[in-house]
């Protein structure tokens, strides 16, 4: 359940981490969406996962929770179609053939490294 200033959360969470370069482990696709909803909901669904800090690393705990659908599914249950996807919630996009999560912000996306992208190439989101 999101608190009741979850918008002025999100908002704040986004400006502080718009400038923030990706990095493996701190500011990367999942862990970025994962702390995104950790600001406006108080739950972080990510310590069973923090640690890693190379891509080797994330490949590993991808591979082992079955893709970036498959972290986020365990995270947050089953997706939806992106179409049902509002301000807030979490959505695996593809991106130069790569896919990767990122948070719903309206018609775009807000992406690790301040990266904004067009939610037209949303494959699937969660509600939370």
């Amino acid at each position: 359940m999101r608190r009741a200033d979850w918008q002025a959360r999100l908002a704040e969470f986004a400006r502080e981490r718009s400038a923030m370069p990706f990095e493996w482990g701190r500011n990367d696709c999942c862990l970025f969406t994962v702390d995104a909803v950790h600001a406006m909901t108080g739950k972080d669904h990510a310590i069973s996962f923090r640690g890693y800090d190379t891509s080797l690393g994330a490949e590993r705990l991808l591979k082992a929770n079955g893709g970036v659908r498959g972290l986020a599914t365990g995270a947050w249950g089953e997706p939806v179609a992106p179409a049902y996807a509002t301000v807030g919630d979490p959505v695996l996009m593809l991106n130069e053939g790569r896919e990767l999560l990122a948070v719903c912000n309206g018609t775009t996306v807000l992406c690790a490294g301040g990266v904004i992208l067009d939610m037209s190439a949303a494959l699937a989101a969660w509600k939370i």
